[in-house]
C-alpha cells in the first residue's frame, strides 16, 4: 500500500481552505483509486515550521497513485488549489 502526504500553505487560508477540503474530497467519489483520504486544518500556526492543510491518502500501489496523479478531475482540483498556494511539500511510501 502507498500513502501519499502533501501539506500546503495559501496566501489566504481563511478564505480558500473551506473550498479546497470540499474539492479534495470530491475526488474520492470520482476517482476509485483513492482507497482513503483525510484532510486536517493546522491547530498549531508556528509560523516557521507550520503548514496551513495536510492531505493523507492511501493507494494500493504506484500504479494507482499514477492514474489517480493525472486523473483530469484531479487535475482540475489541482489547477484550484495551486491559484491560491504559495508552498506544497509531497512524500510518498510504502506501507
Amino acid at each position: 500500500m502507498i500513502k501519499y502526504i502533501v501539506l500546503f500553505k495559501f496566501r489566504d487560508p481563511e478564505e480558500c481552505i473551506p473550498m479546497v477540503i470540499q474539492k479534495l474530497h470530491s475526488m474520492e467519489a470520482v476517482i476509485p483509486e483513492i482507497l482513503s483520504m483525510e484532510t486536517g486544518i493546522d491547530i498549531w500556526h508556528n509560523v516557521e515550521r507550520s503548514y496551513d492543510l495536510a492531505l493523507t491518502c492511501t493507494f494500493k500501489d504506484m500504479d494507482a497513485f499514477k492514474v489517480y496523479d493525472r486523473h483530469p478531475f484531479h487535475e482540475k482540483v489541482r489547477e484550484y488549489i495551486y491559484a491560491h498556494r504559495t508552498d506544497g511539500k509531497t512524500i510518498i511510501y510504502e506501507v
